[in-house]
């Protein structure tokens, strides 16, 4: 862009959202920018945003600068404000004059200015940003106590280069502690402490208390320059302790300890997912399916062991594996599976199998490939109306007739039930009637509309299947 600061609008307009340079003009024109300074090549002033307070606005070359603001990208409306009010005020460039003052001279005024309490709180941010940075961390922790505190985390962030180690460490402390989710807050300031020699020790005492991924991310980052400082502090069999000694093993390329790391940890559901997991990772299947085996033996009727029986029934694929999965979650494929394995066996299975099955429509579904009217028949008459549209989906295809029938009853239990959304429900339950059957599912809906007729909204979600108002009605 061209010189700084800009001599008109085209200077500098080319270079910001149309939305924001807009709102900046407004802003400027209305008179919210209470001052605007020139020190050389930079424009400094306040604009008056939606907080009472102004916001504090520095803009130089290439438009790099800063705003109080919580607006997240510079420039910001703010700074076009800013930039509006200096071509139209042009106020006098302060630094000649600055640098024309002799050291005493300068002195005098650096003191006199240091009497304005704006000024000197400036002046404590310079000369002593650390002490301002505790003292925000503690104002910080008065939020909490409040409920609050979002505003000042942010404030923080941003004097975050300013900060050191031990005022860092505090923001990291106090940050715990918030009444909100302080997770979009973790990874800067961990980034800092971190550059500024960050102690592996307080680190692990955070994560044990708080185990946020991105502490123990940072712990293990730093571990890995000090590898066996950190794996002396991970001793013992906490479990937390002995992930992360697993996950920093890994790292470090050890991987036959950090495996019996997580061996020696094996004690619940979880840890032999995470094993079975980690050892697919690694190349390592048939270790990976004697665990899992070694799971399903231990723990067999937990659900949370699915994703383990998928393993063992897609790479292994026995009776056991899909007699226990089917168990777990029923379905056809084991079903199926199971049917074919056991031969003429699986007569004597059958019954059990069923008895398992809550799911009206894979029963249906079953009874269909197997062709047992029978079974079919007791199953749909004592089936409940909520099964209704479910059952009818399986039969569409080899009993259409049936199907109809299904939708047709679900649709007019909804309508009995009242309400928009019920029925919208009905009008989409005879929308796939009318698959089937478009002049059964027109003649259900008139009929549902005479049974009903001061039910505007029953008419007005069934309009789309009543027809044209010119057609006559059924």
């Amino acid at each position: 862009m061209a010189l700084f600061p800009p001599e008109k609008e085209e200077d500098f307009a080319a270079f910001f959202p149309e939305e924001v340079l807009r709102r900046g003009l407004a802003y400027a024109r209305e008179g919210r920018v209470r001052r605007v300074f020139r020190v050389g090549e930079r424009l400094l002033g306040e604009v008056q945003g939606s907080e009472p307070r102004p916001y504090r606005v520095e803009v130089g070359p290439g438009l790099v600068g800063s705003c109080t603001c919580p607006y997240p990208f510079f420039p910001c409306k703010h700074a076009a404000a800013l930039l509006y009010a200096y071509l139209e005020r042009r106020p006098e460039d302060l630094w000649p004059r600055l640098e024309a003052l002799s050291p005493e001279e300068a002195k005098g005024l650096l003191l006199r200015l240091a009497t304005l309490p704006e000024v000197a709180f400036l002046l404590k941010e310079l000369l002593s940003p650390e002490e301002v940075f505790a003292e925000g961390v503690r104002r910080l922790r008065q939020a909490f106590r409040l409920g609050g505190g979002e505003e000042e985390a942010k404030a923080l962030l941003l004097s975050l280069p300013q900060a050191g180690r031990e005022e860092v460490a505090a923001f990291l402390e106090a940050l715990l502690e918030a009444p909100f989710d302080p997770g979009p807050y973790l990874g800067p300031v961990l980034r800092r402490y971190l550059d500024l020699g960050g102690e592996l020790a307080f680190l692990l005492k955070l994560y044990l208390r708080h185990p946020f991924e991105a502490l123990g991310e940072a712990f293990l980052a730093l571990g890995e320059k000090a590898p066996e400082k950190a794996l002396a502090l991970l001793a013992g069999g906490e479990p937390l302790k002995r992930a992360l000694k697993a996950e920093l093993l890994f790292r470090l390329g050890r991987e036959e300890e950090a495996l019996g790391v997580l061996r020696e940890g094996l004690e619940g559901v979880e840890d032999y997912l995470a094993f079975v997991e980690r050892l697919l990772r690694l190349g390592r299947r048939e270790e990976a399916l004697r665990y899992a085996e070694e799971a399903v033996a231990w723990f067999g009727r937990d659900p949370r062991l699915l994703p383990l029986l998928d393993l063992l029934v897609a790479h292994r694929g026995g009776v056991g594996d899909h007699r226990a999965r089917f168990r777990l979650r029923p379905n056809l494929e084991d079903y199926l599976a199971l049917k074919a394995k056991l031969g003429r066996g699986f007569a004597e299975e059958r019954p059990r199998l069923l008895r398992q099955v809550q799911d009206p429509a894979l029963l249906a579904r079953i009874h269909l490939l197997e062709e047992d009217w029978k079974a079919l028949d007791r199953l749909l008459k004592r089936a409940s109306p909520e099964a209704y549209p479910a059952l009818a989906a399986v039969l569409e295809e080899r009993l259409p007739q049936e199907a109809a029938r299904l939708y047709l009853e679900a649709a007019k239990a909804r309508v009995e039930a009242g309400g928009r959304a019920a029925y919208r429900e009905a009008a989409g339950l005879l929308g796939r009637l009318a698959r089937l059957d478009p002049k059964r599912a027109r003649e259900a809906a008139w009929g549902l509309v005479r049974a009903y007729p001061r039910r505007r909204a029953l008419r007005e979600e069934l309009a789309p299947l009543l027809g044209s108002p010119h057609e006559p009605h059924p």
